[in-house]
């Protein structure tokens, strides 16, 4: 019968975009939301706790009143080595680990100041740089014998369409190559998996992640009096991710008759930009006691999905292996995504010269992110499915509060850092932290100045290569172990 069907799937199958929408879903909403600016290695090494202290150019992305608190002119620049550690099981197998380590730029920047011994305002500043915000560098692979398959899923995608309305990049491959088939003509699908979905047999993956969050941020401050800093800033983050997953199913031990092998491989980049506004002011209760607040807007941003999928599926009816393979077509989708508003309050205390103890605490409201479908489509299905997503963003996410504390020592020219950072869960009814800790040193000279920071952190995830209604899942456990190494030098001008 499938020898029947690959005869006439040749004319009657097209290719379908009504499912191209479905790569942007509420998860995806945490990857430009979920964010920690990283910056300077001072910034680093005590937890990124730099909001209410001033003087240090990564409070552009927290507290922009901090640039207030500059007397001199300055540059800096920041290298930074990321090394994430990933082990994962699937379904409780075999444990797999793979390192993902990546160099780039945490922080460069620039600061102009104007000081004056008359009038109220004691120092100008103008600032201009780069902050990250977040990055994406992650691999990982897992493999284990299952129940299942992700045929069952492209099946249940096809019921109710002919072959002429699948879509291009799931059911229409597995049309296509033989792994689905209709043999009464009733849009029913059949599989080589029907009837043997208690069987187990191989699956693996590979899922490689990189990209990142890089914000130019352009800000102005004063210092009112030596008594108040004041500040704003135009935040334009810059976004770029990519995602190659390679996915794999094989019956070695001719579990499942006919079957063989297939592969199913997904590409995606999405990239863009936006703005935003951040407003904040630092007051100097004494010599020894700051406090401050800032407010930053939602992010609008502005991306493009681009998209593609294969598929190969081999097996075996007796008369040898056959071995098809379908390409989709390079699918685009361009939208908006409103990332979620956030206050931040902040706290310092100044030792005299002997160094100093903050915190910033903020709160972020991730039900707020909203997407938008309709930047480029009139489409009556895509304002639905924003409307369906933007529901389910409501409904699965909450407003969490982070904590983050940290502090220096100074001894004459050299400085040691320390800080910890308690970052709220998203999700709703969970009430868990993730930790990042954090140490760092640093040499201060009259004109330059050299500080190392890094940050370890680790994280329980979990992974679903794909879902099928009433089906068990495919569950990957990954705890992820991420490391920072931040270099910064910096001159005064």
């Amino acid at each position: 019968m499938k020898i029947i069907k690959r005869s006439i799937s040749i004319f009657l199958f097209a290719i379908g975009l009504t499912n191209l929408i479905d790569a942007q879903t509420a998860s995806d909403v945490l990857r430009f939301s979920y964010l920690n600016p990283q910056g300077t290695a001072r910034a680093m090494g005590i937890g990124g706790a730099i909001g209410g202290l001033g003087g240090d150019f990564t409070s552009l992305s927290i507290n922009p009143a901090g640039i207030g608190g500059y007397w001199k002119s300055e540059f800096m620049v920041s290298p930074v080595l990321a090394a994430n550690n990933t082990r994962s099981t699937l379904n409780g197998g075999l444990e797999s680990q793979e390192l993902a380590r990546k160099f780039g730029l945490s922080n460069v920047g620039i600061v102009f100041t104007n000081t004056s011994d008359r009038g109220a305002w004691k120092a100008v500043s103008m600032g201009i740089g780069l902050n990250k915000l977040a990055s994406y560098n992650q691999e990982f692979f897992y493999g284990h014998q299952t129940q299942g398959s992700i045929v069952d899923r492209f099946a249940g995608r096809a019921t109710n369409l002919s072959p002429d309305q699948l879509d291009g990049f799931e059911s229409g491959l597995a049309y296509e190559t033989g792994a689905i088939y209709d043999i009464g003509d009733d849009q029913i699908y059949e599989t080589d998996f029907d009837g043997q979905e208690q069987d187990v047999f191989q699956k693996n993956q590979l899922v490689k992640t990189s990209g990142y969050n890089n914000e130019l941020v352009i800000g102005f401050g004063g210092n009112l009096k030596d008594k108040v800093l004041i500040g704003g800033a135009i935040g334009i983050p810059f976004v770029s991710y990519e995602s190659e997953k390679q996915y794999g199913e094989s019956d070695g031990e001719d579990v499942i008759p006919a079957f063989q092998r297939l592969e199913f491989n997904e590409y995606l980049t999405t990239e863009g930009g936006g703005f935003n506004l951040k407003l904040g002011a630092i007051v100097k209760l004494n010599n020894n006691i700051r406090i401050g607040a800032a407010i930053h807007t939602p992010t609008y941003l502005s991306l493009t999905d681009r998209f593609s999928t294969a598929f190969t599926y081999e097996y075996n009816e007796g008369s040898g292996d056959e071995t098809f393979s379908s390409e989709s077509p390079d699918g685009e989708f361009e939208y908006g995504l409103s990332t979620p508003w956030k206050a931040v309050i902040n706290g310092a205390w100044i030792i005299g010269k002997k160094g100093f103890v903050s915190t910033d605490i903020e709160y972020v409201d991730y039900a707020s992110a909203k997407y938008d479908f309709t930047t480029n489509s009139d489409a009556i299905e895509d304002r639905n499915y924003q409307d369906e997503v933007n529901a389910e963003i409501k409904e699965i996410y909450k407003g969490t509060v982070n904590v983050k504390v940290g502090g220096e020592l100074a001894m004459e020219g050299f400085r040691f850092r320390a800080g910890v950072q308690l970052l709220g869960g998203p999700f709703a009814g969970d009430n868990t932290f993730e930790s990042v800790l954090s140490a760092g040193i640093g040499v201060r000279g009259n004109k330059a100045f050299l500080d190392l920071g890094f940050s370890h952190s680790s994280v329980n995830e979990t992974y679903l290569p794909y879902r099928v209604d009433g089906a068990p899942n495919q569950i990957v456990d990954n705890h992820l172990g991420k490391n920072q190494l931040v270099v910064t030098l910096g001159f005064k001008i």
